[in-house]
């Protein structure tokens, strides 16, 4: 099982829910009533940044960067950033922490 869990700016969890194969984390964010404001989907307008406190090798990173957005290699866009699919079939549980970047 792979947990999300969404931390705002002050560390206070404002949800968790559990990830699944094929849907970005604002999709599973919204389906579980997790509040990650994203505003356009494909980058690079910056509201889902979010930093990765834990567990950035099960995010699929390879297209995050972006001409008009560089991010640090603990950042994500949850519009556009999803769980790598091995780490479904790896049989162990995982959390990954995100925590609001501003």
């Amino acid at each position: 099982m792979i947990q999300i869990t969404v931390k705002g700016t002050d560390w206070v969890e404002l949800g968790k829910f559990q990830a699944e194969k094929g849907k970005v984390i604002t999709e599973m964010a919204q389906a579980n009533n997790v509040e990650i404001p994203f505003s356009c989907g494909a980058w690079p307008c910056g509201l889902c940044l979010r930093d990765v406190i834990e567990w950035m090798d099960l995010i699929n990173g390879a297209f995050l960067n972006h001409p008009l957005m560089e991010l640090t290699e603990n950042q994500v866009l949850t519009c556009i950033s999803a769980v790598k699919e091995e780490y479904f079939d790896d049989w162990k549980d995982h959390e990954i922490i995100l925590k609001r970047y501003v």
